[in-house]
């Protein structure tokens, strides 16, 4: 086994960069190596980091990462729609296509990456110099003309994540929907909201920053959590409760006012990872007792080829404008543990980061 650079969790609150990062002697057949042109942290990365890995305790001292453009290096002899030079999008999750889940259209539920409860001693995050993947042709995509490494790297986890919910939401034409957090996740939920049809779209945070860019995405009331009575704001704004809502943010506790707010027959898509170990309480009155036919889905990021190549298709199109999300910028990997404190100290300035790898 090869060694390389690698950023890491070191313990609660830490990282550092290692030399002992795994690297593969040879890669399998379907695989890539990809080298990272631009990184962005993650606020799931930042979560591992604040409790030392305590919910995927394997992870502690491995390569931490899952958003990453890049260019391949060096491809298997199975790879036919990818060669070395190419400049990709990586996927953040990594589907199993050849797995029986796949086959039952929930590619999500089987991952070939470091999050999905397996240690794998080849590889971790993306964090690193060179980047192993087991299905190029599946899980890569080409980075289109004219979409800059700043746009394609919103692209693994923030739209695919944010389109991927407010898809299953499954609204209709002038719908209205509410998305509760409006970070980078939130508020790519709230332009696709507006790309699929929405209505009202009510945008509720507390940072003028992300206030600005929802205002940008289409967002039609921008609501301060801060106000004891802002459910009861919306739902007055909206004639009655929404149609849907889009959870992005928060605590456990932010489900039931995420159903306070749904209309009875509405859905809820959940975005949100829990890694507090604490229990999700629902008050029964929010969700009309047990019989208010509220649906709840928690839904995980879309993957693979076909769902990236699309997202970068809508930015390609000038639909989706992700680079106004990016609020600071580094280069070299030694500051990606700068980047991540950004998180970890709840940087009120801070959408999202980028790190150039240069």
């Amino acid at each position: 086994m090869k060694q390389m650079k690698g950023v890491v969790i070191t313990g609660k609150n830490t990282l550092a960069v290692s030399d002992s990062c795994p690297l593969p002697e040879e890669i399998c057949p379907t695989g890539a190596l990809i080298r990272p042109l631009i990184w962005s942290p993650c606020t799931s990365d930042a979560h591992l980091c604040a409790t030392g890995c305590a919910s995927l305790p394997y992870l502690l001292g491995k390569a931490v990462g899952h958003e990453m453009c890049g260019v391949i290096t060096q491809v298997g002899s199975d790879v036919h729609d990818f060669k070395p030079g190419d400049r990709v999008i990586v996927c953040a999750v990594m589907p199993v296509w050849r797995s029986l889940e796949a086959q039952d259209g929930h590619s999500k539920n089987r991952q070939d990456n470091m999050y999905a409860g397996k240690d794998y001693p080849d590889r971790g995050g993306s964090f690193v110099e060179e980047y192993y993947i087991r299905d190029a042709d599946m899980n890569l995509a080409l980075i289109p003309e004219g979409v800059t490494l700043e746009q394609a790297v919103m692209v693994p986890d923030m739209m695919c994540t944010a389109f991927e919910g407010v898809r299953q939401l499954d609204t209709e034409f002038g719908a209205s929907v509410a998305v509760l957090g409006i970070g980078p996740v939130g508020l790519m939920a709230v332009r696709a909201a507006v790309l699929h049809g929405a209505g009202k779209v009510f945008a509720i945070g507390s940072r003028q920053v992300c206030f600005d860019v929802a205002k940008a995405y289409g967002a039609t009331h921008l609501v301060d959590y801060h106000n004891e009575d802002y459910i009861d704001q919306i739902i007055e704004a909206n004639g009655g409760p929404v149609d849907g809502v889009v959870l992005c943010g928060g605590s456990e506790k932010e489900l039931s006012k995420g159903l306070k707010m749904l209309k009875n027959g509405g859905t809820l898509v959940n975005l949100s990872a829990y890694f507090s170990g604490m229990p999700i309480e629902i008050d029964p009155a929010v969700w009309g007792f047990g019989y208010g036919d509220k649906t709840i889905k928690g839904v995980g990021c879309g993957g693979g080829r076909l769902w990236m190549s699309r997202m970068a298709q809508l930015i390609a199109c000038g639909r989706v404008e992700p680079e106004k999300m990016i609020t600071h910028r580094f280069h070299g990997m030694e500051r990606i543990p700068e980047a991540m404190d950004l998180f970890l100290n709840h940087d009120r300035s801070l959408i999202k980061p980028v790190i150039y790898n240069d």
